[in-house]
């Protein structure tokens, strides 16, 4: 009357269910990977810069195209500066602030032009230089400490602008 009861048997079909699904997910992290690897950049040579200079967090180079720039806004200024001088209609006071104020931006005009020259000249090109607002900064390209201070020193030379008043700001050759 003592019947052993026989434990119950796991369903083959259970296990073999379970081997599915664990099949079927590693089929599916294994596609998963192989998309993700087709989608990643490939690491390839650098592209070659574009003949055009673009604008970026970090300056760049001083072209032809900044300093047709500068020019053209110096011009522009001159002439607003002028059309006031030659207003009759305003008062002697407004003119001879106008006049005085073309009197400076050509000489810091012509400041700026010697520093480039004198930084051309000492090997540091190409560069360029913007005083405004009693204030000279210079962009050239990547230098150490030792050239910093060369740079610094000439500028400080050829100007009366107090060396704490001058800005050095580098680019990276492309």
């Amino acid at each position: 009357m003592n019947a052993q009861k026989k434990p119950p048997q796991r369903g083959g079909k259970k296990r073999i269910g379970k081997w599915c699904r664990r099949g079927l997910l590693a089929a599916l992290v294994l596609a998963a990977g192989a998309l993700l690897w087709e989608g990643l950049p490939k690491r390839a040579e650098a592209p070659a810069p574009s003949p055009t200079p673009m604008r970026s967090a970090s300056p760049a180079p001083p072209q032809a195209e900044e300093r047709t720039a500068r020019e053209a806004a110096y011009d522009k200024d001159m002439a607003a500066l002028k059309e006031l001088m030659a207003n009759e209609a305003l008062g002697e006071d407004v003119r001879s602030q106008a006049a005085e104020r073309v009197s400076q931006m050509a000489a810091d005009h012509q400041t700026e032009l010697g520093i480039e020259e004198a930084l051309t000249q000492a090997g540091f090109a190409p560069c360029m230089a913007l005083m405004q607002n009693g204030a000279l900064t210079i962009v050239l390209g990547e230098i150490d400490a030792a050239q910093s201070a060369a740079v610094l020193s000439l500028c400080a030379a050829h100007t009366d602008i107090a060396v704490e008043n001058i800005r050095i700001m580098t680019f990276k050759a492309r």
